[in-house]
């Protein structure tokens, strides 16, 4: 699977694989239509990529990526949001916050990319249109069929017409986001967004700025939504982050770490917050955990006495 991460890296933005079939196969053919916009056609097996914070720390975006299905399914997710990939959907995603592709079986599609600054006007509501199945019209036809007619061809590049196609294919996409049937879309869908903020979370332990507040900032929703969500499972945001944490210090105690950096590791900066809150959830204190760890380790291996 390092090989397809590597070659979906190279021809979009870098991104990770998580998953995929035992028997894996794929393709994938590029065409750089003007220095800005490129057009690949991509076909696999079943798969799981993914664009994380860190990979995007690591490697800083802003492309605006369209994937054009063409056939099989496949999904979008992303800011708490999830579209529904088939044959002769659509779907915009953007490259500077995590995303998630997801295809369970066999699938074609062809990818637009090109940068955000290539769709004036749709910069503030770019974060409202990803992750939403683009309308269908005549627009979206048009697109598809035009990016449908481009053949990839590696040893041919500059040529006057593929300049010309790039610049359709803008104006094009421009209509479709533009259009007012784009910003019609369907409510979030609570249990993705509840998906997506608790992934956040387990994520981003060791961030110091991690908060309810942060969380429902990275995901462009209010906090009174992401305290609704987490109080339809009887929870809140604040005590999942806490709970998470205190988890993460455990399992680094049962491994053998010291108090203060299995405090530091699962994101916690005060020792003594931390060893009142682990007390409180596990009952006792860490530093009575990692030396019952300890003496457990001793027991079951005792040191080797010297031959006589």
């Amino acid at each position: 699977m390092a090989g397809w991460a590597e070659a979906c890296s190279s021809a979009f933005v870098p991104l990770r694989v998580r998953s995929a079939s035992l028997s894996f196969t794929a393709s994938l053919q590029q065409h750089v239509l003007s220095p800005e916009v490129s057009l690949t056609r991509v076909a696999s097996t079943a798969s799981e990529v993914y664009r994380s914070d860190q990979v995007i720390a690591q490697h800083p975006s802003d492309d605006v990526l369209v994937s054009l299905h063409r056939s099989g399914s496949g999904s979008v997710v992303q800011h708490g949001r999830q579209a529904t990939l088939r044959g002769g959907s659509a779907a915009l995603y953007d490259a500077s916050s995590p995303y998630t592709l997801t295809f369970p079986g066999r699938m074609s599609e062809i990818v637009l990319q090109l940068p955000r600054r290539a769709l004036p006007g749709c910069r503030g509501a770019l974060a409202d249109l990803t992750a939403r199945p683009l309308p269908e019209g005549g627009p979206l036809h048009a697109l598809t069929a035009l990016a449908a007619s481009v053949e990839p061809d590696p040893a041919v590049s500059g040529r006057i017409e593929d300049a010309a196609v790039a610049d359709a294919m803008i104006s094009l996409l421009t209509a479709l986001v533009a259009s007012e049937t784009a910003f019609n879309a369907p409510p979030i869908d609570s249990h993705v967004l509840a998906t997506a903020l608790r992934r956040f979370i387990d994520e981003h332990l060791t961030d110091p700025r991690l908060s309810p507040a942060y969380v429902a900032q990275a995901h462009h929703v209010s906090l009174r939504l992401v305290q609704k969500l987490f109080a339809a499972d009887d929870d809140s945001p604040a005590a999942y982050i806490r709970r998470r944490r205190l988890e993460s210090a455990r399992r680094l105690l049962l491994s053998g770490e010291p108090v203060a950096r299995a405090a530091r590791l699962s994101g916690f900066s005060d020792p003594d917050t931390f060893c009142r809150a682990f007390k409180r959830e596990f009952g006792r204190s860490p530093s009575s955990l990692r030396h019952l760890t300890t003496s457990a380790r001793v027991a079951a291996n005792p040191p080797r006495r010297a031959a006589p």
